[in-house]
C-alpha cells in the first residue's frame, strides 16, 4: 500500500519524465520561432524546419546557368517550388502575427524571382525545349495556401 509520502515523491518523477518525454518527441518546437523574419531559406528554416529543408533542396535543383532543355526544365520547376515555398513562409509568418511590414519586407522578392520563371520560360520557348510548361504567375502563386499545421 502507498502512503501519501511515498505518492509525493513518486509525483515530481513522473513529471520529469513527461517533460523529458516532450523534450525528446518535439526537439523542432523548442528550436522554432515563428514568424520568419529572413526571407531566404536558412531564414525560413529558422522558424519552419521542415518548410526550410523543402526549400533548400528545392533550391539546390536550381541551375543558374542552365546549359539544356533537361536543365531548364528542372531549373524552372525548382524555381516554383522555392517561390511556393517562401509563400507559404509568408502566410505561416501571417498565422504568427507578423506585422504588415514583416510581411511586405518579406514578399518583396516575389515579383524578381517571377520575372526570372518568366525570363526561363521564354528562354525555354525560344530553344524548342520539347516540354514548356504553361507560364507560372503571380495568380498561380495567388492560389498558394498553407494551414497552421503545415506551418513545420
Amino acid at each position: 500500500m502507498n502512503s501519501p509520502n511515498a505518492q509525493l515523491r513518486a509525483r515530481p518523477s513522473r513529471l520529469a519524465a513527461a517533460m523529458l518525454a516532450c523534450a525528446l518527441l518535439s526537439p523542432a518546437a523548442s528550436f522554432a520561432a515563428p514568424p520568419a523574419t529572413v526571407a531566404t531559406c536558412d531564414g525560413i528554416k529558422e522558424a519552419y524546419q521542415v518548410l526550410g529543408a523543402q526549400c533548400t533542396a528545392a533550391y539546390g535543383r536550381i541551375a543558374h546557368a542552365p546549359a539544356n532543355a533537361q536543365q531548364r526544365l528542372q531549373s524552372y520547376r525548382a524555381r516554383i517550388a522555392v517561390l511556393e515555398i517562401f509563400r507559404k513562409a509568408l502566410l505561416c509568418n501571417g498565422m504568427y502575427g507578423a506585422t504588415a511590414d514583416a510581411q511586405r519586407r518579406f514578399a518583396s522578392g516575389e515579383p524578381g524571382h517571377l520575372q526570372a520563371i518568366a525570363n526561363l520560360h521564354l528562354a525555354m520557348t525560344n530553344a524548342g525545349d520539347p516540354i514548356v510548361p504553361p507560364l507560372y504567375t503571380a495568380g498561380d502563386l495567388g492560389d498558394v495556401s498553407v494551414t497552421k499545421q503545415q506551418c513545420k
